[in-house]
């Protein structure tokens, strides 16, 4: 079989060479037979002597081959208005993520007309009911590509959110590229609720707030002498501190691998939402937010809700979030893309069930070097899951990759009203802290 960096570059001569279009949902749709079935075709070794899978190898989609880089930075100013090519996908990418795409040479040349200068262009999806374009999206930089057999592979960058701008035509130019208008979104700033309401001295003399939500706590005493202004208790100003969100975040997703969990609360906004099994409208709902804060309150409250993971078409049963677990850098849900150029937000987990395996291992075209893969079926309904990928010499030995077009989050628990609560906050008295007054 032909070395995976090199794959499409060996002539007609290799008789295991595979055509693209001959490869549909990773897997090959032809020509199988002694191919797929036989687990020796793999000519790339253990990626380390330990066993251990190294999960930078996914970051760097070496699938793809090796491509060149292209050279540029683009970042607009905050309610820049710019003409773009716009790439419809069915998955979603947030700033700091990565992208892969296959084109073809007909999209490619179309594409060059509009990212020769910058190399940027926007990724949309799809909206709510699935039957038109959401209106926000994000830019997205490329920063390696490659031309092989009429086609182009690449990998892009997501740089900042954008929103369409209303009443500017949407130029169809292919099935899947458009030319657009958008509008890019500023990030708004954030600090503390306290910040601009204090006398100058007393903040200088008393801390009250920091990056680390430990660090407030550390100096709580001296944090509550700057609440004795306020109405309400010092509760409800701790719950405007993105570091308190930033805790509880962290807290929560203790068990999703911490090692991979940013710590900056605008990363960590957007990690959130590419890891957390969240629902599409769930997410739509977070790409439009403004700030860091407002999303991570809303995740904060995803995070507190109890789900499963369903297959789309049928709805039985596949897993839960508590079964996923990262075999990327990236985290738990990446994007990956076939050689026909069909990209899938893939969840790793280390278990799943109602599902049968069609076909033989194959390492062909692998998006986890060393690591053979099964095709996934619903055992009801047969809509396509995914893939189990399997390994003799690397830990875990096995685990799957299930597509996310291909499953639906259900929640079984709906968040508390904040009702009650914001009736009890208005009921408080005025709180003082004589007893902890200390002289400067």
């Amino acid at each position: 079989m032909s070395d995976l960096e090199n794959w499409g570059e060996d002539d007609e001569d290799d008789s295991n060479y595979v055509l693209p279009a001959e490869i549909e949902n990773g897997h090959l749709t032809s020509n199988t037979e002694g191919d797929s079935a036989d687990s020796s075709d793999d000519e790339n070794p253990s990626p380390t002597n330990t066993g251990e899978f190294d999960t930078d190898l996914p970051t760097a989609h070496k699938y793809l081959g090796k491509l060149n880089s292209v050279s540029g930075y683009t970042l607009y100013d905050d309610g820049e208005v710019v003409d773009l090519l716009a790439v419809y996908t069915t998955t979603m990418v947030f700033p700091g993520f990565t992208l892969p795409l296959v084109i073809n040479s007909y999209e490619e040349s179309i594409m060059q007309n509009f990212t020769d200068q910058k190399s940027i262009f926007v990724l949309l999806c799809a909206n709510s009911t699935f039957d038109g374009i959401y209106n926000y999206g994000v830019t997205m930089q490329i920063y390696e590509s490659e031309m092989r057999n009429y086609f182009v592979n690449i990998k892009a960058k997501g740089r900042q959110r954008c929103k369409l701008v209303p009443g500017r035509e949407i130029k169809n130019l292919s099935e899947r590229l458009k030319q657009v208008t958008v509008r890019v979104i500023a990030e708004s700033p954030i600090s503390s609720p306290l910040c601009d309401t204090q006398m100058l001295t007393l903040k200088q003399r008393r801390r009250f707030t920091s990056s680390k939500f430990s660090d407030i706590l550390q100096d709580y005493k001296y944090r509550r002498y700057h609440f004795t202004q306020y109405p309400f208790p010092f509760w409800v100003y701790d719950k405007y501190e993105i570091s308190y969100y930033v805790k509880l975040i962290h807290e929560g997703m203790a068990d999703y691998h911490g090692e991979y969990i940013p710590k900056d609360p605008l990363q960590l906004s957007y990690w959130f939402v590419q890891n957390y099994q969240l629902s599409h409208d769930e997410r739509l709902h977070i790409l439009k937010l403004n700030s860091t804060l407002e999303r991570l309150r809303l995740e904060y409250k995803f995070l507190k809700l109890e789900r499963t993971i369903n297959c789309n078409n049928c709805g039985i049963l596949l897993t839960d979030p508590s079964k996923v677990f990262a075999m990327s850098k990236d985290g738990i849900q990446s994007n990956y893309v076939n050689p026909g150029g069909h990209v899938y937000e893939t969840v790793t987990v280390i278990s799943a069930k109602n599902f049968l395996l069609d076909g033989n291992p194959s390492r062909q075209f692998s998006w986890f070097p060393g690591y053979a893969w099964t095709v996934m079926h619903c055992k009801i309904c047969s809509n396509h899951l995914g893939w189990k990928f399997t390994s003799d010499v690397l830990r875990p030995k096995a685990f799957y990759g299930l597509a996310k077009n291909s499953f639906k989050v259900i929640i079984h628990k709906k968040p508390s009203s904040d009702h009650d609560h914001d009736h009890d906050l208005w009921r408080c008295e005025r709180n003082t802290f004589t007893n902890d007054y200390i002289h400067l």
